[in-house]
């Protein structure tokens, strides 16, 4: 009985498949257990004829195939195969003797698996920049990782991507390739990241095998993965994520978002300027001698790969505009406490007047913004889809009673959506938590204002019952903080709260994760601007103090930042003042 199919894709790569297949063909593990199936996807360079004429121990299954693309070939393959696992391997792959009994073996308990083993860079390589590029994202991914890191639905992919992303040397059963349907034909690049996602989708269990470790054979030309992968790349991305929303903000579009202007101004330019980015790359392999050069090199050909990844993506969505609208959006999200008159003896810090607040809003609606809810942007990150061009969340931390009067009435005239996140065990009392650090008094919100406001769009989200500080309490009270207060609000407002704001900012990891099982999406108070590529449990926001000017506040909006030459410039002028104090007293 075979228990293992290696598959192997090529096209005109006979020279690096003949070097590579010598060692998969003599692995320590009995010759009638296993097979190699190569799928020759439409080679010209006379692979067919080298492969036939091999003398293996193994059974070799050789497939002519057209040339349809690496994922047509592996569906090839797989339905060639015997074996009840199915092992993928590139034909630039170098691999250790014992590879298969390795992976072989991480299959006993006959749980539905993908294996996955690490990939390392041949020191055999070309010297070019592609090869010292991807040796350090290997690296940098591969060395550090932890043996027992696993990946099951519904976990979130983000931090195990790459796992998911590379089936290359990764094995799993056949007969999970066959329920799920294979790979997708139409991506010609990412297609085994799509399928990973299908099979972790499917309840196959990612795990890590660290000493299955490869060793790739880079022969590629820096210039030639431009023309070809990257392109392909960002095509096989895009597809992916409009099919998996799971998959958006990880894809290499989702850094849209955070691109620099000019960056952004390359890959809109008429005529590509990729060529002119890369004409230095034809001297890769001086370069990659001299560190200094090597290192220029390497950014000069990740400038080139992102304009071709943009460019290539834009074409693909339909234009500029609408790959910008489904990647690229940024939305500032302003975080109140108090709006309102100041009360003696309460934190000035956290209140702003109520004419200081109709300022900044009606800024906002001549500027051109548009105010959304949380869960407009939420339904944005799933996907891509119902954001305005300019959109700004306005939230209300804490939901003092002030705010229904004096902040919400202002929004609901100017049409600007926002969302106030409520301390449920404290609803129509008073911010004891405050109180009990020595501020005055401030009534809070009462459960049918909360119910009045919900009618009239405005969103409210969890803040906590108590306004625990959360990461010091038992991870049991926390659970009650954080389900307590969104059960709280669905029975006052009867719909479903998809939303939380950390109480005072505070979160570690443990919080962060429970959140994540309650909520939807989460707002800390770390400051910058939110993209698609910002975990929806650690949005950032803009705090709006009471000595901000409109200026100011113009900046941050834009930013997404204070601006520190404000800062200094407050600095300067408040020293400036109390110098003249002192001259004028003197005199």
């Amino acid at each position: 009985m075979i228990r293992i199919s290696v598959v192997i894709p090529t096209y005109n790569r006979r020279a690096v498949l003949e070097r590579t297949l010598a060692a998969v063909l003599a692995q320590e593990f009995a010759a009638d257990a296993y097979e190699v199936v190569v799928a020759v996807d439409g080679a010209t360079d006379g692979t067919v004829e080298m492969l036939r004429a091999l003398k293996s121990a193994c059974a070799l299954q050789v497939l002519e195939l057209p040339n349809r693309g690496a994922g047509a070939a592996r569906n090839a393959a797989v339905r060639a195969a015997r074996g009840e696992l199915v092992l993928f391997l590139d034909d630039d792959l170098m691999c250790p003797p014992d590879l298969l009994r390795l992976h072989a073996e991480a299959h006993r308990d006959g749980e539905a698996s993908v294996v996955h083993g690490p990939i390392y860079v041949a020191e055999e390589s070309a010297p070019t920049m592609i090869r010292a590029a991807i040796e350090q994202v290997y690296e940098a991914y591969y060395r550090p990782l932890d043996p027992a890191t696993t990946l099951r639905w519904p976990e979130p992919i983000d931090n195990a991507i790459s796992v998911v992303s590379s089936l290359v040397n990764s094995s799993m059963p056949r007969a999970a390739l066959e329920q799920c349907g294979g790979f997708d034909e139409k991506i010609r690049a990412s297609e085994d990241l799509e399928l990973g996602i299908r099979l972790w989708k499917q309840g196959c269990v990612f795990r890590q095998l660290p000493q299955a470790a490869v060793r790739e054979l880079f022969v590629k030309r820096s210039r030639a993965y431009l023309r070809g992968q990257a392109r392909a790349a960002a095509i096989g991305d895009l597809y992916a994520s409009r099919k998996h929303p799971e998959f958006r903000p990880i894809c290499r579009l989702a850094a849209l978002g955070k691109t620099q202007s000019w960056k952004k101004l390359l890959a809109k330019c008429p005529a590509s300027p990729v060529p002119l980015l890369a004409f230095p790359l034809r001297f890769e392999r001086l370069m990659y001698g001299v560190k200094p050069l090597r290192r220029a090199g390497m950014r000069l050909l990740r400038l080139a790969e992102q304009v071709t990844v943009l460019r290539t993506a834009a074409k693909a969505a339909g234009g500029w505009a609408q790959l910008e609208s489904e990647f690229g959006a940024r939305c500032p999200v302003l975080l109140y406490h108090h709006v309102g008159p100041h009360r003696e003896g309460t934190y000035r810090s956290l209140s702003v007047t109520a004419e200081q607040f109709a300022r900044q809003m009606e800024w906002l609606v001549r500027h051109g913004y548009t105010g959304i809810t949380p869960r407009v942007w939420l339904e944005w990150l799933r996907t891509g889809k119902g954001l305005p061009k300019k959109p700004v969340m306005v939230t209300f931390d804490d939901s003092y009673a002030d705010i229904a009067e004096f902040a919400l009435p202002v929004l609901h005239r100017l049409g600007l959506g926002s969302a106030v996140f409520a301390v449920t065990g404290r609803l129509a009392a008073t911010n004891t938590w405050d109180e009990a650090e020595g501020s005055g008094t401030f009534a809070l919100m009462t459960a049918e204002t909360v119910r009045e406001w919900a009618t009239k769009g405005i969103e409210f989200g969890g803040h906590s019952r108590t306004h625990a500080h959360l990461p010091q309490i038992s991870a049991e009270a926390c659970r009650e903080e954080l389900a307590g207060s969104k059960s709280d609000l669905e029975a006052i407002i009867g719909g479903e709260v998809a939303s939380f704001a950390y109480p005072y900012g505070q979160f570690n990891e443990s919080v962060v994760e429970q959140t994540r099982g309650v909520y939807g999406m989460a707002f800390s108070t770390v400051e910058g601007m939110n993209t698609l590529a910002t975990d929806r449990h650690l949005l950032r926001r803009l705090y709006v103090g009471p000595s901000q000017t409109l200026m100011e506040f113009g900046w941050n909006v834009r930013r997404g930042a204070r601006s520190k030459r404000f800062d200094e410039l407050r600095v300067k002028l408040g020293l400036r003042t109390r110098l003249k104090r002192i001259l004028g007293r003197s005199r």
